[in-house]
């Protein structure tokens, strides 16, 4: 199957600014998740084996212990460990990967080289223009299948690590492509790392069926808390502090997919209390609402079927304010 001229087109660009640089920061989106965390290392696995020295940074604190099978995993530091290990000097080029924004960045931002020695690699909506090079393709269902089209132009031979990375971001974002967002292109990337060693059944496993006894004991209760609004266009699950304190926040992620997943509904939310009055929010979209847009009016942003945000307020005033932005969209 032959790739898009478009993507061999970015490729091209990009692997020239590879070779042309060294000493790369690779990072990705505050709250990274599979697709994210996956690319980074597809990245830092590829730079690695082109001879490139580089530093794997993300604002967060903590990896989703799902990913921690991935390789190289380990050597992804938080952003208060490159601080430490005053590395700032020592980054002259860097490669984002499932970023839109400055703001999505985080605090990692302050790490950045000058905007000529950055790549940008995403598949959200443009936002902020990070770098002298741009590959945006909201049609990509993820980061880690354009990642692979630079790859794959490079004539790499995939090791098994790399193709569990390229896999990963694809199955993760794809939902284990069962979301609109999968393509044949999509499929015939896994094909391919399949044949370099992926293990799909473990990875699958992995990511998605392997949660604690407490996580599924969170799930039910968030799936108890139901409720739903606009004759049943809309439907929320919403879970307190002391249920998130109760709970590893990855294991339970699943709940966003369950909020859509109702007859009826065109919309779900997953709201969660994750400090005292602020809460994240989740946005999955059947089609018919645009969540990015949605979630764009609180701050936040993602995709038109997969969204989120972040907001102060009490459980009644943020539903509130939620419901009466998705109702001018129903109208």
């Amino acid at each position: 199957m032959k790739a898009d001229p478009r993507h061999i087109k970015f490729a091209k660009e990009i692997l020239e600014f590879i070779r042309e640089n060294d000493h790369f920061l690779v990072s990705a989106h505050i709250n990274a998740d599979g697709d994210a965390v996956a690319s980074v290392i597809a990245m830092h696995l590829f730079l690695k084996h082109l001879g490139k020295t580089t530093y794997m940074a993300l604002s967060d604190q903590e990896i989703d212990h799902r990913l921690h099978f991935l390789s190289g995993i380990k050597e992804i530091k938080p952003y208060s460990e490159v601080l430490k290990q005053s590395l700032k000097p020592q980054i002259h080029a860097a490669v984002l990967l499932d970023v839109p924004s400055y703001s999505r960045l985080g605090v990692v931002s302050e790490l950045l080289p000058d905007k000529s020695r950055i790549v940008k690699i995403d598949h959200h909506p443009q936002e902020d223009n990070l770098g002298a090079i741009e590959w945006v393709d909201e049609g990509a269902s993820s980061t880690a299948a354009m990642v692979y089209e630079i790859l794959e132009y490079a004539k790499v031979k995939f090791t098994p690590e790399m193709a569990d990375a390229v896999y990963t971001g694809i199955v993760y974002d794809t939902g284990r492509f069962s979301f609109s967002n999968t393509t044949a292109r999509d499929m015939y990337i896994c094909s391919r790392m399949i044949e370099s060693g992926v293990k799909p059944s473990e990875i699958t496993n992995r990511l998605f069926f392997e949660n604690s006894f407490k996580a599924l004991k969170i799930i039910g209760k968030g799936l108890y808390s139901l409720e739903n609004y606009l004759d049943g266009a809309v439907n929320v699950i919403y879970l307190s502090l002391d249920d998130m304190n109760q709970s590893d926040h990855g294991e339970i992620e699943e709940l966003a997919n369950y909020s859509v997943a109702i007859r009826g509904g065109e919309v779900g939310l997953f709201i969660r209390e994750v400090k005292p009055g602020f809460h994240k929010i989740s946005f999955r979209s059947k089609g018919k609402v645009d969540v990015n847009h949605v979630a764009k009016a609180f701050g936040g942003g993602g995709h038109a079927r997969a969204a989120g945000c972040r907001i102060d307020g009490t459980r009644d005033e943020i539903i509130s304010s939620i419901i009466k932005e998705i109702a001018t969209q129903l109208s």
